[in-house]
């Protein structure tokens, strides 16, 4: 294959494309060998080099701070942004140079929507993931905005992320709508089912930052409830039939508002009732006509506030999460047992029988007890002027039936457990229960606030068990490092008379139980031990300043300190983080030439990024950039 060339004439640099990466419409994708971490995009014809040569021009003069983000020693870019023109041998602008987005390890945004795919990807299915995901989303465009770009063709299939840290990874950024200092490079393409209704009568390249806001606002509403699109549900009685999602789209029919609507309703698979009011008035202000779209930026803060909040449930506490007025997860899968337990509604044949027409018997309509409860008996209608016959039935004969509705009564978790071993006990003593029956979820005291805690295993141990229950009788989830950081949400007794506390992993929100034993408690009421205690190498040893180099200012400390006592969750696991980066950039220091003035300025940087850190008073808007997570896969 020919090469291609950084720059023109003397100044330019050759470099051998390798092995292709993806293709599209307008060009193909390469890896570059002599590049490691970059592609380059060359495009297929003249026409198209000479219809992107320009817009290229004005992105490598307006990039979005978007820098790829580092976690475990690799590289996540965050969008695939133009960093330099290639050219032919000849000269001519042939493509472009950007950050290699990882295919093997990144996937379409689509695949987080419904829990097939998710297993098919091995997702995590986690709720607060999906929440998460739905946050560096709003990040990331919360930046392009700020810029002046607009993707605005924006849907999941033309999103990726990398499941391992949640983060975004954007691409066929050449098709965005780019802003210049004089003029706009405009884009082509739209997509059904997300267009807002004021942009349907317009062309792509007409299109601006409102068709984005309201995209946008689809596809977190979709991350947030179950993959249920906003305008999907179902018509009621006299309202419209519509099926199609655009047409739904330009009528206003959203059925999830504060507000009913007149003639759509939810769709049943929807949890959009457990979500926060002041998530629904978002979600209205995009929605509903004559409302005033959120901005990027203020879903991210809405979203970060929505992961610090969320509680994971206590029957699926590995998927399952809600925000605090009930687990909407478990309401669905109620609702599709009970559907599944309904007997199908049969239509019987009669036989062809030729009767004299004064013979023919009314239909026979069952018993008032038999009627409505949820329960498909079919329609039947009598006719008018008609006189029924008396039905052979008597009232002793419904038993079973009342049985059935005593048993659909019971559907929910806290009734079951209490009833649950005298049934079971009544079962095996009838002989109709030969199977072992999986142990009942345990009763769980919540803590009235969360508690911090660390992982501090017995004796010599560098892990703790993560049980799905309290006893070591309980499946393993997952092992817990020494002095990792961990969210106490509960606290239960097992069978051998322990206490167990039912915890959340900080960096993930994954739940179970570990004994109290091992638990030692963190934060601002947590006991600070000598600083001459040895450290481990793990990042979340260095809380309280644990294994800080002796001449660290005093000042620097104490803010450290301070900012760390009062962080919860994600914003602990980010400060632990970013005291790891200076403690590696003062250590650079001592290659330095002027290695007294670098530890100076690397101390003064840390000190200026703590007073903007989370949780004080004049730094609300200070986020990171974006939050990594490691779902259990």
């Amino acid at each position: 294959m020919s090469p291609v060339f950084l720059g023109r004439e003397a100044k330019s640099v050759g470099l051998m494309l390798g092995r292709q990466l993806g293709e599209g419409a307008a060009g193909k994708v390469f890896a570059l060998p002599d590049m490691q971490g970059f592609a380059a995009k060359i495009y297929h014809s003249e026409a198209e080099c000479r219809k992107h040569e320009a817009k290229i021009e004005l992105m490598l003069a307006k990039p979005p701070e978007l820098p790829a983000l580092a976690h475990g020693n690799k590289s996540y870019p965050q969008i695939a942004w133009p960093e330099a023109k290639l050219y032919d041998r000849a000269g001519k602008f042939i493509g472009f140079i950007m950050p290699e987005i990882d295919f093997a390890h990144s996937t379409s945004l689509v695949n987080l929507l419904q829990k097939n795919s998710r297993r098919a990807e091995k997702i995590s299915d986690y709720y607060g993931y999906r929440v998460l995901v739905a946050r560096n989303l709003a990040a990331v465009f919360a930046e392009l905005h700020r810029a002046g770009h607009h993707m605005i063709d924006m849907k999941p299939a033309n999103l990726r992320f990398y499941p391992s840290v949640s983060w975004m990874a954007v691409v066929d950024t050449d098709g965005f709508s780019i802003a210049g200092a004089d003029r706009r490079a405009a884009a082509e393409q739209v997509s059904d089912e997300y267009i807002a209704p004021e942009s349907w009568q317009k062309k792509p390249a007409e299109l601006g930052v409102e068709q984005d806001l309201f995209a946008l606002a689809v596809i977190i509403f979709q991350l947030l409830d179950n993959g249920v699109h906003p305008f999907a549900g179902s018509p009621k009685r006299g309202g419209t039939q519509a099926t199609d999602l655009q047409a739904r789209i330009q009528s206003g029919l959203y059925p999830y508002g504060l507000e009913p609507h007149a003639e759509i309703g939810p769709s049943t698979a929807s949890v959009h009732r457990m979500f926060k009011r002041t998530t629904r008035s978002l979600f209205d202000r995009a929605f509903v006509p004559g409302g005033a779209r959120p901005h990027a930026a203020e879903w991210r803060d809405h979203l970060d506030s929505l992961v610090d909040s969320l509680t994971p449930c206590a029957a699926k506490p590995h998927e399952h999460a809600h925000f605090g007025a009930g687990c909407g997860f478990c309401g669905h899968d109620a609702r599709v047992e009970a559907a599944a337990r309904q007997p199908p509604a049969r239509s019987r044949v009669r036989p062809a029988v030729r009767r004299p027409v004064a013979s023919v018997a009314p239909p026979r309509i069952p018993p008032l007890g038999m009627r409505g409860g949820g329960i498909a008996m079919g329609r039947f209608r009598p006719r008018r002027r008609l006189t029924l016959p008396k039905p052979a039935f008597q009232w002793w004969h419904g038993w079973p039936l009342l049985l059935l509705f005593a048993l659909l009564a019971l559907t929910s978790d806290e009734l079951w457990r209490r009833i649950s071993p005298v049934a079971d006990a009544g079962l095996r003593a009838a002989g109709l229960m030969t199977v072992m029956t999986m142990p009942a979820q345990p009763m769980v005291s919540a803590f009235a606030e969360p508690r911090d805690y660390l992982i501090r295993p017995l004796g010599d141990a560098l892990t703790v068990d993560l049980r799905r229950g309290p006893g070591e009788n309980y499946a393993v989830l997952d092992q817990l490092s020494l002095r990792m950081p961990v969210i106490g949400r509960g606290e239960t007794r097992g069978a051998d008379g322990a206490d167990w506390i039912w915890v959340v992993r900080s960096d993930d929100g994954m739940a179970g139980y570990v004994p109290a034993s091992m638990l030692k408690p963190a934060g601002p009421a947590a006991h600070i031990e000598p600083a001459a205690r040895n450290c481990s190498s793990d990042i979340a040893a260095l809380d309280e300043g644990c294994g800080d180099p002796p001449d660290t200012p005093p000042a620097l400390t104490r803010r450290y300190r301070a900012v760390l006592a009062r962080a919860l969750g994600y914003d602990r696991v980010f400060l632990l983080e970013q005291h790891q980066s200076w403690l590696e950039q003062r250590a650079d220091c001592t290659l330095h030439e002027f290695s007294a003035q670098c530890v100076q300025d690397v101390d003064r940087r840390q000190f200026d990024e703590l007073r903007a850190g989370p949780n004080l008073p004049n730094a609300a808007d200070a986020v990171p950039p974006a939050r990594v997570v490691h779902p259990n896969q």
